[in-house]
């Protein structure tokens, strides 16, 4: 249905030609392939007539080609000398020789989110230490190509900087520095005014400043519910760190307190420094009180003139409604974006908390430290500490520790001379054993095992390593450490047994959010319709679109869990959601911001899959009027894995606005572009899917009927888009190439799910070979993996099974023991 089509890559000339490609390929390229990928016609950008042999830059582009050779969909039908069978063989084992021989070795720098986790996980701190790192380059949307992973000079740079910061926020054998820091017990005090809650330590530098917060006895300081769009917040004010250095940690005993029933989940937002972190969910039960803990690093701080500025703010970001109270929306439901008419209750904001249908956030304790330095090793590792007085042979216990943990195996032979020698020379010029010790760690950090991965072939640790990474997003813990050490891990059964326990230990994080997000590119923007300004999609926009996007993450997330065969990708009966997506669906009773697996209701026209997400359909919208294209080329690319080629610069770019075009239905304009013989060829692949993602509005919302045109207005920053003209049915059918008709959306996907699940397991297993590998997959790797395939076939291409298959293959480097 969907043929692969050779990417549209510049193919330079080459200088010398092997004399295998002169004797086969050549001859075999001009008789069967130039005639559509020539001087005169070039079908999908591409032109064979000038190439002379194989050039590793050009190894995707051959891989292409091995593909649809060894598949029979080239040369196409309509040649009509057709090659022999020995000569394509011929062509696709050159192919087979030329690439085994330029593959890469498989060594790749730690990317930013990667170095971060490590440095986290080395030091004990909760440092963002990626902040001080350049953003890194992608392959195919993954942050872990190796071909994008090279060093410039601005993060070498950066890097030494990074790696200072994590060694002089540890401390051996120095004193913990109590006196930097300040401490509020803010539940037995009694307050009239909550900012007075701060005055004993106004000496020592520390303000309150802004509202925001009132005292409850039995419940300490509660954070009174602010909207998008206010800016006051609770705010105190500590000294700096005097060096502008260092890290300062901020814990907050937090609990939630929800006074009248009805009310949704509050959310903290903690602001240090200038600089926003996540925000959290306070989704616990009433009463039980939890200690957050915030680390940041002074240099990633704005700092004041009065010192570091600290803000609490208790966010309520969707619209609700509570029993016995009015909402401040007095407007018609039917005027609201979604119907819903909801906003928020009106409500006397001077009455005692328990009486408001807000929900607080109570603030038990929070201490502040303006000049932390962590004590290392860190207890839960089980590591005697530094004594007081350590010298040499401390020492080099504990660079043994910090480099074997560092370089995610331990140090052989002299590896550790070189960083020892540096430790010695500081002490003779008279550091002290903390400076000295720290100087031969920073260098640890800066050395290439540390930097860069090995490939997992190399040995257990490597695969440790690799495993870690891919699967959690950091080193690997203790469990595969010491399966590693033991020798144990490329058992198959102890191999997939791990494989399964790092998906539930941290792969929602770790490992489904950048490769969902860069497989299925979700960090494009999300754009929500309103009907009008200073309603509900954009005071409440921020939770939404965060849960949109967490939807497809979840949902991949628990189609690997679950083991569900690939066709759910794209059809199923479920899906997952919080409160916000289900205000969104029209879904009642799911309250709460954490994620679970619902049911969708028979009468739901969504139906399950990511394509009925409003996050992809909303962010799939961006270019205007133009959602079909857009959208059926992203559908292609990612899902169906057959990225269409870049349009021709000459073909003219399809105004629906302009001249004759205006009022036109979009369906008869791009059938007049397919009249354009440059255009047909990937139209026909394009069209039909974009027009069965029509019932899709702006939000990702469902709808029945469609306008003639859009208005789009912009306002500060804020997005109004508005229908106009006739308003007609939506008209969801299409031909696919192969010819299967659909008459709707649902269609259509029952169509993809029962006909090319082959196709979309194989597009999974190709961007996870990349992202887990680093390289993308070359004519040996789609051997294997097809192979994986056919052990699947029969069950529908489990997608945590084929996971584990892939780990255990040579692709990933593994090579188990039966």
């Amino acid at each position: 249905m969907f043929p692969p089509r050779i990417l549209c890559i510049s193919i330079g000339l080459l200088v010398h030609a092997g004399a295998e490609f002169d004797r086969e390929v050549g001859p075999f390229l001009r008789a069967h392939c130039v005639e559509c990928h020539g001087a005169e016609e070039r079908e999908g950008g591409v032109r064979f007539d000038g190439i002379g042999g194989f050039e590793v830059a050009d190894t995707e582009l051959w891989t292409a080609v091995h593909e649809v050779l060894s598949s029979g969909e080239m040369p196409p039908e309509k040649v009509e000398a057709r090659p022999a069978g020995d000569s394509i063989d011929a062509v696709v084992a050159w192919i087979e020789r030329e690439q085994r021989g330029a593959t890469e070795g498989g060594i790749r720098r730690l990317n930013r989110r990667e170095a971060n986790a490590a440095l986290r996980d080395l030091t004990g701190l909760g440092v963002d230490f990626g902040g001080g790192l350049p953003e890194d380059a992608t392959v195919g949307g993954f942050d872990t190509g190796a071909a994008a992973l090279g060093d410039a000079e601005d993060s070498v740079e950066a890097w030494l900087d990074v790696s200072r910061r994590a060694v002089e926020g540890i401390r051996f054998t120095e004193p913990e520095r109590e006196a930097a820091g300040v401490e509020f017990d803010l539940l037995d005090e009694k307050f009239k005014d909550a900012r007075r809650a701060f005055d004993p330590y106004e000496e020592r530098g520390v303000l309150s400043r802004g509202k925001g917060a009132v005292w409850r006895e039995g419940c300490g300081l509660l954070l009174q519910a602010k909207w998008l769009g206010d800016r006051d917040a609770f705010t105190i004010v500590v000294p700096a760190p005097e060096d502008r250095r260092g890290v300062v940690r901020v814990e907050v005993e937090v609990s939630p307190y929800l006074p009248v029933r009805g009310v949704p989940e509050p959310r903290l937002a903690v602001e240090i420094g200038g600089k926003g972190l996540p925000v959290l969910a306070i989704g616990w039960k009433q009463g039980e009180t939890r200690t957050l803990v915030f680390e940041e690093s002074a240099e990633d701080l704005a700092l004041g003139g009065d010192g570091l500025l600290i803000e609490l703010k208790n966010l309520v970001e969707m619209p609700y409604g509570v029993e016995g109270f009015d909402n401040e929306d007095k407007t018609k439901p039917e005027q609201v974006p979604g119907g819903g008419g909801l906003f928020r209750p009106v409500y006397d904001r001077k009455a005692p908390p328990e009486e408001q249908p807000v929900p607080f956030i109570a603030v038990r304790r929070l201490a502040v430290c303006w000049d932390h330095v962590a004590a290392w090793p860190p207890e839960g590792w089980g590591i005697a500490a530094a004594r007081e007085g350590a010298g040499d042979a401390e020492a080099e216990r504990l660079l043994r520790v910090w480099a074997g943990r560092a370089w995610r195996r331990p140090a052989a032979g002299g590896e550790l001379g070189p960083f020892r020698e540096l430790y010695r020379r500081g002490r003779r010029d008279g550091m002290g054993f903390d400076p000295a010790l720290r100087s031969a760690f920073q260098a640890v950090l800066l050395s290439a095992p540390f930097r860069y991965l090995p490939p997992a072939a190399d040995g257990d640790h490597a695969l440790a390593a690799r495993l870690g990474f891919m699967l959690t997003g950091a080193p690997p813990d203790a469990e595969l450490r010491e399966l590693a050490e033991r020798g144990r891990l490329r058992d198959a059964e102890v191999l997939r047994g791990q494989v399964r326990r790092l998906l539930r230990a941290g792969g929602r994080e770790g490992f489904f959010a950048p490769f969902v997000s860069g497989w299925l590119e979700l960090g494009q923007p999300i754009t929500l319709a309103m009907d009008y300004f200073g309603k509900q999609d954009f005071r409440f926009g921020r939770y939404l679109k965060e849960s949109m996007r967490a939807e497809t993450v979840a949902y991949v997330a628990e189609l690997f869990a679950a083991d569900r065969p690939a066709r759910e990708l794209v059809r199923s009966d479920w899906t997952m959601m919080n409160d916000a997506l289900a205000q969104h669906y029209g879904y009642a009773g799911i309250g709460g911001a954490e994620l679970r697996r619902v049911e969708l209701r028979g009468d739901d026209p969504r139906g399950g899959g990511v394509f009925g997400h409003a996050g992809v359909q909303s962010m799939l919208t961006w270019m205007g009027d133009n959602w079909v294209i857009y959208r059926g080329a992203w559908a292609l690319r990612t899902v169906l894995d057959d990225p269409p080629p870049p349009p021709p610069l000459e073909v003219p770019e399809l105004d629906p606005g302009a001249g004759e075009n205006r009022g036109k239905p979009f369906r008869e304009l791009l059938l007049q572009h397919q009249a354009e013989a440059g255009c047909a060829v990937c139209h026909r692949s394009i069209d039909p899917l974009g027009f069965a993602f029509q019932n899709f509005d702006l939000s990702g919302r469902w709808r029945e009927f469609e306008f003639e045109r859009y208005i789009r207005n912009e306002l500060d920053g804020k997005v109004e888009w508005r229908g106009e003209g006739r308003k007609r049915p939506v008209d969801a059918t299409g031909v696919l190439p192969d010819g299967a008709e659909f008459a709707s959306f649902d269609e259509l996907k029952e169509i993809l799910a029962d006909d090319h699940a082959e196709r979309i397991a194989l597009g999974v297993l190709k961007r996870l070979t990349l992202f887990g590998t680093g390289r993308q997959a070359d004519v040996a790797d789609l051997r294997a993996l097809r192979e994986i395939l056919d052990r699947h076939r029969a069950k529908g291409f489990p997608l945590r099974s084929m996971l584990e298959d892939l780990v255990a293959s040579e692709v990933f480097g593994a090579r188990p023991t039966p």
